[in-house]
């Protein structure tokens, strides 16, 4: 499709401004969201106040940024060829010729070291500090120190190869390679954890594990819609998906997390009646816009960055978050403002 744009790097006229807009495509920043699970452990493990814990906290969620662009600059100079005949594939930087091959490899060379330098230059001093105690109950403890950086490091290292093993031969696979997206999601969730020591909730990892599969498998559907009759000849795996196979199992993940955010509703937060009579009725709406966006606007399914321009979407998701960051903080407060007494658990 583009065979006739493999020098366009080299054109004379092709300018530094139009050089670094390509690179910057090629790092494509706009899935850069999904690190922001990295925060997640600080948020549920009650150290959102900790300032000491916020520097290396970002300092992780920039290295998984770079981690995330250099594992997509691989596979992009790996598929180079079979992009440049994809609808859309072909307008990205490599395939269309706006960055040479040379300079994609010295780009993954730069990015290795600034990974590793950003990795070394974790602080590991910082000390366990309580701020306040919830209901009698100290804040959990958080720290830095060497091991939490090593066991931060294999996680990155576990997310890399996870997601060159999904680019090699599971994304090939039926399931597979949904799952395989999946698991990427727990291991940025996981890195924000073990990197200030806290425990690795079981629930932090199913719940990302099951809004992943959520997203990857609506994406699916919205890529099978978008390519038709051609979707097969661009990825192998559309020959085993049928749209049917794939909308029932988009409504029964969906399902199976609501049902799963609802169980941890009362297991975590059995005493706080305002919070979940108020999050119910949100989170099964986040779910059903979400269904909805995603069965009308093929664009949303297989870009679910568009979903946060949805206002909807957007301030129904804003609510419940902050109901979470007052059911977790500050437990008991909205019922005691309106004084309603403790259920009899």
């Amino acid at each position: 499709m583009n065979n006739n744009t493999s020098n366009t790097s080299q054109d004379p006229h092709y300018s530094i401004t139009q050089r670094l807009k390509a690179i910057i495509a090629l790092f494509r920043p706009h899935q850069y969201y999904k690190n922001l699970l990295v925060f997640f452990g600080l948020f549920f493990s009650r150290n959102l106040v900790r300032v000491d814990l916020w520097i290396p906290i970002v300092i992780a969620f920039i290295i998984l940024c770079l981690v995330s662009s250099l594992n997509y600059i691989i596979n992009d100079f790996r598929d180079i060829e079979k992009d440049r005949h994809h609808p859309e594939k072909s307008h990205r930087p490599l395939p269309s010729g706006k960055i040479s091959r040379s300079e994609a490899i010295i780009l993954m060379i730069v990015l290795a070291l600034i990974i590793s330098g950003l990795i070394f230059l974790l602080p590991s001093n910082s000390s366990p500090v309580y701020l306040f105690t919830i209901e009698g109950e100290e804040i959990q403890e958080a720290t830095i120190f060497g091991p939490s950086i090593k066991a931060f490091t294999l996680v990155i290292i576990g997310l890399f190869f996870t997601s060159q093993a999904y680019s090699l031969f599971l994304k090939e696979i039926v399931f597979a390679d949904v799952i395989t997206i999946s698991v990427n999601y727990v291991w940025r969730a996981i890195a924000g954890a073990v990197l200030i020591s806290v425990s690795v909730s079981p629930w932090l990892i199913i719940l990302c594990f099951i809004t992943a599969m959520m997203l990857s498998i609506a994406k699916r559907i919205g890529d099978l819609s978008f390519l038709g009759d051609e979707a097969q000849m661009h990825k192998g795996v559309f020959s085993s998906y049928t749209p049917e196979l794939l909308n029932q199992s988009l409504s029964t993940i969906i399902a199976i997390e609501m049902l799963a955010i609802f169980i941890y509703l009362i297991d975590k937060h059995p005493k706080e009646t305002v919070f979940i009579v108020g999050a119910l009725p949100l989170i099964t709406f986040l779910f059903f816009r979400f269904l909805f966006l995603t069965s009308k606007n093929t664009a949303a399914s297989r870009k679910a960055e568009r979903l946060f321009l949805d206002k909807q979407l957007l301030i129904t998701g804003m609510i419940i978050v902050l109901l979470f960051l007052i059911a977790i903080y500050f437990p008991n407060m909205l019922d005691n403002l309106l004084g309603i007494p403790d259920p009899e658990i």
